[in-house]
């Protein structure tokens, strides 16, 4: 067959045929991915439209009791916002009377001075602590520096805080402590302030120091043989209660100037001269000044 020349007309139209399929074919491309809904309405579905991710929520803080910035998990004191070191709760052996009480205890109270309050209220004559007491807390630190210990436990001046003894010879009226008491009686007022007993201990420790001032000054002194005028100071002296009580005055040369015995007095009293080189007494107790 001999092809025919196609007339203009024709082409055109043959060339709109093609057209009109490739956009055909191109829109069913797109809508492959549209569903019923999307087609019919041009979009995508009313629930794809409305549907929204949820926002995460932000992790609970950890607790802080306190309010001091640490999490109470990793807060050594989560009940104090300035973490006063407080030393552990201690058990304590007391002698209540009915029995050795091993269920007393004693507990942290504020400002990192313990509380005795549970001890005391059991009366106990005397306690014991097992183990030693290791400092802590500032209140700890001060009282063992003031007590003048060097094996850096505490544990006796919790054994004197815990004991309320009716016999506790510091509360003694008229008793003055010593110079090697007077250290420990103030540690202890330092770790228990409010003992039963603290205006008595307090009043001890006042007459001691008064007499260890006498003792430095050189107007308080016991038995021996004594320098007037570098080791004693002259003046009038009496001493109380004695029994074979002897004492002499001497001069340099060891020679008696004046003596006095009396094998029992309530009260016995002498005058030392600044003239005097020497006084010595035997069993006299202490000497102090006649007031």
């Amino acid at each position: 067959m001999t092809d025919q020349p196609i007339p203009a007309l024709a082409r055109q139209q043959r060339t709109l045929l093609v057209a009109a399929l490739i956009a055909v074919t191109l829109t069913g491309c797109s809508d492959e991915g549209k569903t019923a809904a999307d087609r019919a309405t041009g979009g995508p579905s009313s629930s794809a439209a409305t549907t929204s991710t949820s926002p995460t929520p932000s992790p609970t803080p950890p607790s802080d009791r306190d309010g001091d910035g640490l999490p109470d998990g990793s807060d050594t004191y989560p009940d104090d916002p300035k973490n006063v070191p407080q030393q552990a709760p201690i058990s304590i052996d007391c002698d209540t009377g009915k029995s050795w009480d091993s269920q007393l205890s004693i507990f942290p109270g504020k400002n990192g001075r313990p509380d005795f309050t549970e001890v005391w209220l059991a009366k106990p004559t005397s306690c014991e602590v097992q183990g030693a007491v290791t400092i802590v807390t500032a209140i700890e630190k001060t009282a063992y520096k003031t007590s003048g210990y060097d094996d850096q436990d505490i544990s006796t001046l919790y054994e004197i805080c815990a004991a309320v003894d009716p016999d506790d010879v510091y509360a003694e009226p008229g008793f003055a402590a010593s110079r090697e008491q007077i250290p420990e009686i103030n540690a202890s007022l330092t770790l228990c302030p409010t003992h039963p007993y603290a205006k008595k201990w307090r009043e001890a420790v006042k007459r001691g120091q008064h007499d260890a001032d006498l003792a430095a000054q050189g107007r308080l002194f016991g038995s021996g043989t004594f320098r007037v005028g570098k080791e004693i100071k002259p003046g009038t002296y009496v001493t109380t209660d004695v029994e074979g009580c002897y004492w002499e005055r001497q001069n340099r040369n060891g020679a008696i100037i004046d003596n006095y015995f009396t094998n029992s007095a309530r009260r016995v009293q002498v005058t030392i001269r600044s003239s005097d080189y020497a006084f010595n007494s035997e069993r006299c107790g202490e000497w102090r000044p006649a007031r």
